[in-house]
């Protein structure tokens, strides 16, 4: 994880106990993409960055910003 992104949703994925192929599920994005995002070795479109934030049911913007407790 090297970015804000890769890092946030790592974050908000764990805290809400999802595995990464259950946020795939949610998601419609490939266990290879959400990992490869994860790792900081691929960069989200905004329909991949909504679609995530969609299933962790959070708006867009805390992948960007979010601040845990």
């Amino acid at each position: 994880m090297t970015g804000t992104i890769s890092y946030n949703l790592y974050v908000l994925r764990v805290e809400r106990k999802l595995s990464i192929r259950k946020l795939s599920e949610l998601s419609g994005i490939s266990k290879s993409q959400i990992n490869n995002i994860e790792n900081g070795k691929q960069h989200p479109t905004v329909y991949t960055l909504c679609c995530l934030a969609e299933a962790l049911n959070v708006p867009p913007y805390d992948l960007f910003t979010y601040c845990p407790p």
